[in-house]
């Protein structure tokens, strides 16, 4: 599991690069896919258990939302994978799209964890950070300016959006 992580950074690094040979480093396959979702997993529970050593542990309700809330990032992932493989003429597998994305939202739950355990508030910065990298994910995925932006804008505006929705939804009963 360590070298997978480790040749995930290393693909990332390549793709923040412009470097061609970036797939070499994942699994576009069933099983990267899984490890990415471990990944996820993963990172998700540092996550909480971070911000619970700031903040204490919630009551069980509450921490039903906050798993639910994190598993939004996957969703989000998931809607503009779709999204930009069925709007656009994108002849590649959406495991091109996932893999490198599982790794990436993982690594944002990280940073969110470390970020309510210090107490700084980064959670725009971390949003917008996510869209560019993605942004940067569709076009190492050969797709053009537009679609590539779209990819990225879906992105942040997903992440965004779906936590203040569930937030909305919950106090609305």
């Amino acid at each position: 599991m360590i070298e997978t992580l480790k040749q995930a950074v290393s693909g990332w690094s390549k793709i923040l690069g412009r470097q061609p040979d970036w797939e070499r480093h994942f699994r576009l396959d069933a099983e990267g896919m899984n490890t990415g979702l471990v990944a996820f997993g993963g990172a998700v529970l540092i996550a909480i258990v971070l911000a619970t050593l700031r903040l204490g542990f919630p009551p069980p309700f509450a921490m039903l939302l906050i798993v639910i809330q994190h598993a939004l990032a996957l969703f989000a992932l998931m809607i503009a994978t779709l999204a930009v493989t069925r709007i656009t003429s994108f002849s590649g597998s959406s495991a091109k799209l996932m893999v490198p994305g599982l790794y990436l939202i993982a690594i944002m739950k990280l940073i969110e964890g470390l970020a309510a355990l210090i107490g700084l508030p980064l959670a725009g910065a971390i949003l917008a950070i996510s869209g560019i990298l993605g942004f940067r994910l569709a076009q190492a995925n050969g797709l053009s300016l537009a679609p590539s932006i779209g990819y990225g804008l879906a992105l942040f505006v997903l992440l965004a959006v779906l936590p203040i929705a569930l937030y909305m939804l919950v106090n609305a009963f």
